[in-house]
C-alpha cells in the first residue's frame, strides 16, 4: 500500500506510540487527584506543557490540551466572540477554512454576530486590499487558516497581523493544524492558534490550543475545572505528553521533511501537468506537503477508486467534508469551475513519503488517464 492521504492523518511514529503506551501504564493516576501518585502525573503534564512552550518559543501564552483542532477551534471562537460581543459583532473569516471554523462562525451568526469573508486570488493568494478594507471599529475577531487542508495555498501570517495593529480589538486566531511541521510558525504573531496531534505523526484525540489572553475568555465547558477551567474534564496524561514528543521530533526532522516534501510535489505536479483534460489546482509555492489536481469532467470519488485499486490512497477533498454530497467551498470560493471542482483529488506527504511511492503514483496516474482520457474534457 502507498498511502498518500497524510493531510487527513498521518501514521504515528513509534516513538510517540511507546511514550503513550508508557505513561499510559506508569501514570495512569488521575493529575488531579490530591495524592503522591495524582501528583506525580500532574508533574508529568506541567512538565509536557512546559515542553511544548519552549518548542513553540511561548514567552506568555497558555497552552491548553484538548482532543483536537476542531474542539480547539470551537472553545476559543465561541469563547473570544461571546466574551467580546459588548465592544463589537464582527468576524472576519474566509471560505476557505476548515469546518470547524465555518460552522462555527456560522453558529455564531445565529447569536447575533455579523461575519464577513475575505476574497482571494485565482492563485489561492489571499486579497489583502479586500481584507484591510473589511477592517473596521465592529471587528472583534478575525480566523483564518495558516495553510488551506486542500489547495495547500499559505496566508501571510505576518502581513495580516501588521495590518490589524491599529484595531486593539481584534483577536486574531489561526488554524495551524496543517502548517506545523510543514512550515515554521511564530507564535508572537497570533492572539491564538490550534494544533492536532494526528497531523504530524501524533495520535488522534490529541490537540492543544496556544491563547494569549485566556483571562479574558468566556468558557463554554464547565466541570472540574481542569485547564485553568478552559476545558474541564479528567485530562488524558499520556496523550498530553505523548503530544509533547511528537512535537519536539516534527521539529527536529522538520527542515530535511520539508525539501524533500517539495521535491515530491515538484516531480508530480511537472509530470501530471503536461496532460491534456489534467489541472493541476494547487499553488507552486504552497505548503510542501499538498498536491491537488483535476480529472476535469470526471468525477474525484472514481479516480479515487481508481488509485484504491492499485494501492494507493489518495483523497478527493478534506476528509472532514469529503463524504458531503455539495461541492468544495474552498475550490468554489476560488472560482474554479464546476467539472474541475468535481473532478479534483488531492495528494499529501508526510516524513513517510518515499520516493517509490511517487514512482507509484505516477505509473497508477499513467495506466488512470489511459482508462479515462476519453472522459476528460479537453
Amino acid at each position: 500500500m502507498n498511502y498518500l492521504d497524510n493531510c487527513a492523518t498521518t501514521k504515528p511514529d513509534p516513538d510517540v506510540l511507546n511514550t503513550f503506551n508508557t505513561v499510559n501504564t506508569t501514570y495512569f493516576y488521575n493529575p488531579s487527584s490530591p495524592h503522591g501518585k495524582g501528583l506525580e502525573a500532574n508533574k508529568l503534564l506541567e512538565s509536557a506543557r512546559d515542553q511544548i512552550k519552549k518548542l513553540l518559543g511561548l514567552k506568555h501564552q497558555s497552552v491548553i490540551f484538548t482532543s483536537g483542532a476542531t474542539e480547539s477551534n470551537n472553545l476559543v471562537i465561541t469563547g473570544m466572540a461571546r466574551s467580546k460581543k459588548q465592544f463589537g459583532k464582527t468576524i472576519i473569516t474566509s471560505k476557505l477554512e476548515h469546518p470547524s471554523v465555518l460552522e462555527t462562525v456560522r453558529a455564531l451568526e445565529d447569536e447575533g454576530f455579523n461575519i464577513k469573508y475575505v476574497k482571494f486570488n485565482e492563485d489561492a493568494t489571499i486579497d489583502l486590499n479586500h481584507f484591510k478594507s473589511l477592517l473596521n471599529q465592529d471587528v472583534v475577531m478575525v480566523c483564518l487558516m495558516h495553510v488551506n487542508n486542500v489547495m495547500g495555498a499559505i496566508i501571510p501570517i505576518k502581513d495580516i497581523h501588521d495590518l490589524i495593529q491599529d484595531y486593539p480589538k481584534i483577536h486574531f486566531h489561526v488554524d495551524c493544524v496543517q502548517s506545523f511541521g510543514k512550515l515554521p510558525i511564530d507564535a508572537s504573531l497570533m492572539d491564538s492558534f490550534v494544533l492536532s496531534g494526528h497531523k504530524f505523526n501524533g495520535l488522534k484525540g490529541q490537540g492543544i490550543l496556544v491563547f494569549d489572553q485566556l483571562v479574558t475568555v468566556t468558557h463554554t465547558l464547565f466541570g472540574g475545572g481542569q485547564e485553568y477551567g478552559f476545558r474541564s474534564g479528567t485530562v488524558n496524561v499520556a496523550s498530553d505528553v505523548s503530544m509533547a514528543k511528537a512535537m519536539r521530533i516534527a521539529l527536529n526532522e522538520q527542515e530535511v521533511i520539508i525539501e524533500r516534501m517539495r521535491q515530491f510535489k515538484r516531480m508530480i505536479e511537472t509530470k501530471v501537468e503536461q496532460y491534456p483534460g489534467i489541472r493541476v489546482n494547487s499553488v507552486g509555492n504552497g505548503a510542501p506537503h499538498i498536491v491537488n489536481i483535476a480529472f476535469i469532467g470526471v468525477k474525484g470519488e472514481v479516480i479515487v477508486n481508481s488509485f484504491s485499486k492499485r494501492g494507493i490512497m489518495i483523497s478527493t477533498t478534506s476528509a472532514c467534508s469529503s463524504k458531503r454530497a455539495k461541492l468544495n467551498e474552498t475550490l468554489t470560493a476560488l472560482n474554479v469551475p464546476d467539472d474541475t471542482i468535481t473532478g479534483s483529488v488531492r495528494i499529501s506527504f508526510d516524513k513517510y513519503t518515499t520516493e517509490t511511492d511517487i514512482e507509484s503514483f505516477v505509473k497508477a496516474f499513467d495506466e488512470i488517464y489511459e482508462e479515462m482520457k476519453e472522459l476528460l474534457t479537453q
